[in-house]
């Protein structure tokens, strides 16, 4: 198996290349292809991830499971799996709003070991390797350390799969932190949970791709994750933190 910091390299060089397109191209591939509820797919979501899965399947071949393909190469004895999002956030990549990044992960048995999340429009790039540490552009961050909701900032979303039952547990969650923020990209506000610009991360009903890059970067900047479902191809139950504040119920 190849050394994590070498497979992070490859993860960088992948989410920079699609990231550089997404940008050059953004007036062309900028075009909703579907709608779905409160979901879109737009071109750029697939041709970023063209190029991301070519990247992989050239340099660490292990399974991925993504976004727009689904499963490929799916193998359950492999212990390594790639989780990508080409392009997260997608509505705000349409409507020139700057959270959107593309998200690439890799889980060992399940867990996020290894995460990238490329804000390309900001020109911010997190990286992180649980047990070695996190950067921003090669500086080191790690997570705040503000104990107290009542003097956080909680990072969520209004389900995309809302019920009942989630919109209420959605509802009381945000009275309990100073603010609350929500700016439609899972990725991106997991990255900043773990630069310490948020205390912590809540939401319900996302897929693995939408987080596990930002929940590798909040694990390997001294936080605390927890992701429960039944299984990657599943709407998960997803809190993330600094470890000194209670994770989000």
């Amino acid at each position: 198996m190849a050394e994590l910091d070498e497979l992070l390299g490859i993860a960088v060089a992948a989410a920079a290349e699609a990231g550089a397109a997404l940008k050059q191209h953004r007036t062309k591939w900028a075009v909703i292809q579907a709608e779905q509820g409160r979901e879109v797919k737009i071109d750029a979501d697939k041709k970023a991830e063209a190029l991301i899965l070519t990247a992989l399947e050239k340099h660490a071949p292990y399974p991925v499971i993504s976004e727009e393909a689904g499963w490929v190469h799916e193998d359950r004895r492999s212990s390594l799996v790639w989780a990508v999002d080409p392009l997260d956030g997608s509505v705000n990549y349409l409507r020139d709003y700057p959270h959107c990044a593309v998200s690439i992960a890799l889980l060992r048995n399940d867990e996020p070991i290894l995460g990238v999340v490329d804000c390309f429009v900001l020109g911010e790039c997190f990286t992180g390797i649980v047990g070695q540490g996190a950067w921003l552009n090669g500086a080191p961050i790690q997570v705040s350390d503000i104990p107290d909701p009542a003097a956080g900032i909680l990072h969520t979303g209004i389900p995309a799969r809302a019920s009942a039952d989630s919109m209420a547990k959605f509802e009381k969650r945000l009275s309990a932190w100073r603010k609350v923020r929500m700016i439609g990209s899972a990725a991106t506000a997991l990255a900043y949970v773990a630069a310490g610009r948020a205390e912590a991360y809540r939401e319900s009903g996302s897929m693995i791709w939408d987080v596990a890059a930002g929940c590798a970067l909040v694990k390997a900047a001294g936080g605390v994750i927890e992701i429960t479902g039944p299984g990657l191809d599943r709407p998960l139950e997803v809190a993330a933190g600094n470890g000194k504040s209670p994770l989000p119920e």
